[in-house]
């Protein structure tokens, strides 16, 4: 669940990528991972993973997963005779290394799934049964009741504050954190089921989905759904497609106002206001785990692939370049600090969890 925080930036880049209609779909050399670092990690217990990344400003790089885990099999494809969830990471990177903070009220195993900044506030969500959900106050992350008592299954952050998906019932809802409480967005009808929430500024934020809960199960034509929030009331955007395999809409990345970029399991899409243009995920593109755009509004993301996990690329000029940030380096999953234009990503190099940042 990997969800990490998109950013908009230059509009006339990404629409003049858009446009092009010829797209190769041959990786080019991986130039552009000349200028990306490692980040060094502090230490964790082995096995460990990271599962959430969220960029605030240049001192507020937060990272959340777990390490610790444990399942010795003493036969391949039996249940683990020896097993433990492992315990929660989160750290903060504050511009020079990275800090620890008490998980007040914390006693479970488990991974922290979710993480989310914005409006202030950062929050955090996981714990093996997943009831764990927990806001900063500065020193700690202090526990907190969830909104309206439903179950959270994701948290997304940014300009406009920090939203929470919650299931109940089997239906799902959209809460927007404002003044210190959770307030219930009222979306258009077709978007029954939300994958994505990105916010550009306070008052254009955009949230992706679909009507029907298919995800997947086979024989249920996904129809995909998008709307538009102004800061006060939810649009529905004429979404690329009725309905079809792979079509719901699974991320989303606003560029400027009235565009934006967004993602099924399979192709790029972009809107420029007024229509759609689908473009071919890279070739071998098993699913698009994530999607960020960078600050000249290029589109970057990261795929499941064979034979790697995940793969990272970016879309320029009318072709997908493949860029490896490092040898043996799975990278799975992005962010954009605001403001600055300065990407960070996160993932594994071998068997460790590793981070880099493009300087």
């Amino acid at each position: 669940m990997v969800v990490v925080m998109k950013r908009a930036l230059s509009r006339a880049a990404a629409a003049g990528a858009a446009a092009v209609l010829a797209v190769s779909l041959t990786a080019q050399p991986a130039s552009a991972a000349d200028t990306w670092r490692k980040v060094d990690l502090p230490f964790l217990w082995p096995t460990a993973r990271l599962y959430k990344m969220e960029a605030v400003a240049s001192d507020q790089v937060w990272i959340a997963g777990r390490q610790g885990y444990i399942c010795w099999q003493p036969v391949p494809l039996v249940p683990c005779v020896v097993h433990s969830h492992g315990n929660p990471v989160v750290r903060r990177w504050d511009g020079a290394r990275w800090r620890e903070y008490p998980l007040l009220g914390w006693n479970d195993q488990g991974a922290i799934w979710q993480l989310a900044a914005g409006g202030g506030e950062t929050w955090i969500y996981g714990g093996f049964d997943w009831k764990y959900l927990a806001k900063f106050n500065g020193w700690a992350f202090e526990p907190a009741s969830p909104p309206a008592g439903e179950n959270v299954i994701a948290l997304r952050g940014g300009p406009a504050g920090v939203w929470a998906v919650t299931h109940k019932s089997g239906a799902e809802s959209l809460y927007r954190r404002a003044n210190g409480s959770w307030t219930r967005a009222e979306l258009p009808a077709a978007l029954r089921y939300v994958n994505d929430v990105e916010a550009r500024t306070p008052t254009d934020v955009w949230a992706v989905g679909q009507t029907q809960p298919g995800r997947g199960v086979g024989g249920v034509r996904e129809v995909p759904a998008i709307a538009h929030w102004d800061g006060s009331s939810w649009t529905s955007i004429p979404a690329h497609t009725e309905s079809g395999s792979d079509a719901r809409l699974l991320h989303v990345a606003p560029v400027g106002p009235g565009e934006v970029w967004a993602a099924t399991a399979r192709s790029l899409l972009h809107w420029n206001g007024t229509s759609w243009t689908e473009i071919p995920g890279p070739p071998g593109t098993a699913g698009i785990h994530d999607l960020i755009t960078d600050d000249a509004g290029t589109p970057w993301v990261v795929t499941q692939r064979a034979p790697t996990p995940f793969g990272l690329f970016r879309y320029a000029d009318g072709a997908w370049e493949e860029v490896e940030l490092a040898p043996d380096s799975v990278v799975s999953g992005l962010a954009v600090v605001p403001g600055t234009g300065a990407m960070w990503a996160f993932g594994r190099t071998g068997s460790s969890p590793a981070v880099w940042r493009d300087s």
